[in-house]
């Protein structure tokens, strides 16, 4: 089948061809990630950019390594490649997105559901952690036209450029990408794509398929460096090509330039609009450069004092000068300034960029926590009561997009006020997290907080994630993932806007911190993905020892629990007759709620693995936690 498609392409040769060269190619890098190494920094991008621009245009200097024969045919493809400076609705840009998304962790046609920008005007280009399986892929102009959403090229960040985490061998790929992009097919024949049939590399029939470029010889393929190798017919193959697997790649050949001008002069799938003079003009490629906005990040947003940090300008286009005011009495006029805090507390940070004529500033407000020295003893106990945002309390919110965390007042699990997230635009993340706190005189500690969440639709994909760190926010470990059918707390979806009721709210248990994250160093963060679902509701945090977690009074021999570790079955004795007992795992999973218990009456885990669990006793208004050993 594929034999009988491939004469077809030739038909691209039909479309007259461009009459001035270079072509220039706007683009557009989109970088989903999870706060992981896939982040590449802007430099590691442009860089990217630039070397995928010297392999086409012929300028990499390894170039003097092709091998004797097919140095007469090593091409010039006169393809360029830009980062647009104009975004589609017109407005200013640097060329590259950021969205925060799990979509990273396959890197299938799914991250382009993210975000897409018009295919007829940019290559839009996905940096990722884990390509589906693959280095990078990208679908060949005949597959890509009727399937506009999914064009483009997905691309794992460890092989983009031959900066930062990538090198030079690894670079070849995002050219080997683009190469399908623009219609050329790997030098034995075929594509590797997702949900696309894709031609094995190293079979000896593939002899008898080939890329449809003449001056290519027939070749099997290869995954390794053999330029020596004569896989078909004992002709050399050209195993330095750019569409080969070998990673030692030098070259496209003439034949496949005229492939690629073809397609380029197509409108199959738009290519031959995004060359075109009035798309330079479109995506701000058509003039000089203008200073026209102030941009900036940092390493990380949470630090302690004397940690060093660094500031990374994002200014677009063409600043020489920077003015930055960090807070806590910092500031610098380096591009991308190092430095540490020597005291606590969460600072404003400003960027003043210029070009010598014009100026452009930006302040992100609360941009950057300082933790203290020590962290606050438990209890931590917050209800929102007292404060009409978040200023008022001790968390810190990270946001992506437009909105964030706020106090609302109406709905709560208790009181009047609880947390709100607006939830934005599917893919976004949020975070919240708690004032540096000292578990070193908790043994048993507990997190007890309250929810309120709905589905809009049942294909919603939010997530909630309650994770802890003990480094001033390195590093993360999760502790609970709320998800899927578990997260919404109403059954069914609901349309409109949704205010949680009081039956609307659920209670959820953490217990599984591990004894190394007793320190005086602990964060604990809600950490939220967008989906498509309603606003979150948070209420009624605590972050307590198990054993003194009873509301709303203090009833620390209200209940006992007996026999302790328990074997078979346990009993509940206390002041009460009866009393409701629920079972948690010490992840805050419910595994059974027993309704109504008597006091004596044997309460069976026979059929539990040994380890630890959580008991939740109640009566009315009153409740306590008891941890409960199961041993065989």
């Amino acid at each position: 089948m594929l034999r009988a498609i491939l004469p077809l392409l030739g038909l691209f040769a039909a479309f007259g061809l461009h009459a001035q060269t270079p072509y220039r190619i706007p683009v557009v890098v989109h970088v989903i990630h999870l706060d992981g190494p896939e982040n590449i920094s802007d430099a590691q991008i442009r860089n990217g950019i630039e070397i995928l621009t010297r392999n086409y245009r012929k300028q990499n200097p390894d170039t003097v390594e092709i091998v004797t024969s097919f140095q007469p045919i090593a091409a010039d493809m006169e393809v360029e490649f830009e980062l647009a400076r104009l975004d589609p609705d017109g407005n200013c840009t640097s060329g590259i997105n950021r969205i925060r998304s799990a979509f990273t962790t396959t890197g299938t046609h799914n991250v382009k559901s993210l975000i897409h920008w018009p295919r007829e005007k940019y290559l839009n280009i996905y940096i990722v952690r884990n390509a589906a399986g693959l280095a990078g892929h990208a679908l060949m102009p005949f597959q890509a036209d009727s399937i506009p959403a999914k064009d483009g090229i997905v691309v794992q960040g460890s092989y983009f450029g031959n900066t930062g985490t990538s090198n030079d061998l690894r670079s070849v790929v995002l050219s080997h990408e683009l190469g399908h992009y623009l219609n050329l097919y790997h030098i034995w024949g075929g594509n590797n794509v997702p949900e696309f049939y894709y031609l094995p590399v190293g079979q000896q029939d593939n002899c008898d398929i080939g890329d449809e470029v003449d001056d290519t010889p027939e070749t099997v393929g290869w995954s390794n460096c053999n330029l020596n190798g004569t896989s078909c017919d004992g002709e050399l193959d050209n195993v330095q090509n750019f569409m080969d697997y070998a990673y030692c790649a030098r070259m496209f050949t003439e034949g496949q330039k005229q492939r690629v001008h073809a397609a380029l002069n197509s409108p199959l799938a738009q290519r031959n609009n995004l060359w075109t003079g009035a798309n330079l003009s479109a995506t701000g490629l058509g003039s000089a450069p203008v200073l026209c906005a102030a941009d900036f990040n940092a390493t990380r947003r949470t630090v302690c004092t004397t940690e060093t940090l660094q500031f990374f300008d994002g200014s677009y286009h063409g600043a020489t000068e920077w003015s930055w005011q960090l807070g806590g009495g910092q500031s610098s006029t380096q591009q991308n300034p190092g430095l540490s805090y020597s005291t606590s507390g969460i600072f404003d940070v400003t960027l003043t960029a210029s070009n010598g004529s014009d100026q452009v500033s930006l302040t992100k407000t609360r941009f950057m926590r300082v933790l203290p020295a020590t962290g606050q003893l438990l209890p931590y106990m917050e209800g929102f009561e007292a404060a009409n945002d978040l200023t008022g309390t001790q968390l810190f919110e990270e946001c992506e997009g437009s909105t964030c965390f706020s106090v609302a007042e109406g709905p709560a699990a208790t009181g009047v006020r609880s947390m709100r997230l607006e939830n934005g635009a599917s893919g976004l993340r949020y975070a919240v997290s708690t004032p540096r706190l000292d578990m070193t005189q908790t043994p048993n500690p507990v997190l007890r907080f309250r929810y309120a969440f709905a589905q809009r639709d049942t294909a919603n994909t939010d997530q909630l994630l309650v994770r802890i760190s003990r480094d001033c926010g390195r590093t993360w470990l999760v502790r609970r993932t709320l998800a899927g059918a578990e997260l919404p707390t109403v059954s069914g979806t609901v349309g409109g806007t949704f205010v949680p009721g009081d039956e609307d709210w659920t209670e959820v248990l953490v217990s599984n911190i591990p004894p190394g994250y007793q320190t005086n160093n602990v964060l604990i963060q809600f950490e939220f993905f967008s989906g498509g679902g309603h606003d979150l509701y948070i209420d009624d945090i605590n972050i307590v020892d198990v054993d003194a977690l009873n509301v709303p009074e203090q009833l620390s021999d209200a209940w006992s629990i007996h026999p302790n570790p328990a074997t078979e079955s346990f009993y509940v004795e206390g002041h009460f007759t009866q009393q409701n007992v629920e079972l948690f795992t010490l992840e805050g999973r419910s595994l059974r709620s027993l309704g109504r218990v008597r006091a004596g009456q044997a309460i069976p885990v026979g059929d539990l693995p040994a380890g630890v669990y959580l008991v939740r006793i109640s009566s009315g208004s009153l409740f306590a936690m008891r941890r409960l050993v199961v041993t065989r």
